[in-house]
């Protein structure tokens, strides 16, 4: 009788559940995921709050999290220009998955406004003017993933990564190394 093979172990990887604002939040990460997905320190698993501002991306990622206790870590990735203040921000850093504390992402006051400096274009201005600005920038809205195949690659996000924090502080979460 010839023996078995030994079996091939399997490394055990954090889990990270990472709850969207809205469709480009979304969008957005799926894309680094799928660039990164060689080198993801983690299993990384995304929900859509579909919208409705930060209060509500806070409730999703709390009963998301309460419901699912298989998450090691939950970041929550949210604009600040609605429906966020400084009572939900105490509040989201109180609130705790397992021994781990939320974190949250905050994108001031939308995402694309770093989306724009990801893209090294200035960003100053509020929401409709980020909107408009990533519209004339790209061609389209920041929900619509073709852009993110033809303006970015790995390249470009390792050098963004120095100097939009955001973008830093997701791919840490996510447990990309810096290259």
């Amino acid at each position: 009788m010839t023996p078995l093979p030994p079996a091939e172990t399997r490394t055990v990887k954090e889990t990270l559940l990472i709850v969207c604002e809205g469709d480009a939040e979304i969008a957005f990460v799926r894309f680094v995921k799928r660039t990164y997905a060689d080198v993801l320190g983690r299993a990384v698993q995304e929900h859509n709050a579909k919208g409705k501002g930060g209060k509500h991306v806070l409730e999703s990622g709390l009963r998301r999290a309460k419901n699912n206790r298989a998450y090691d870590k939950v970041v929550l990735l949210l604009d600040t220009d609605q429906d966020w203040n400084d009572e939900l921000r105490a509040r989201a850093r109180k609130a705790r998955v397992g021994k781990h504390p939320i974190s949250v992402i905050e994108a001031n006051p939308c995402l694309e406004a770093w989306l724009l400096q990801i893209l090294g274009a200035e960003t100053e201005g509020d929401t409709r003017h980020m909107k408009q600005k990533f519209q004339a920038h790209t061609g389209v809205e920041a929900h619509e993933p073709e852009w993110m195949e033809r303006l970015l690659n790995r390249d470009v996000l390792d050098k963004a990564r120095a100097r939009v924090p955001q973008l830093a502080e997701l791919m840490d979460h996510m447990g990309i190394a810096k290259r």
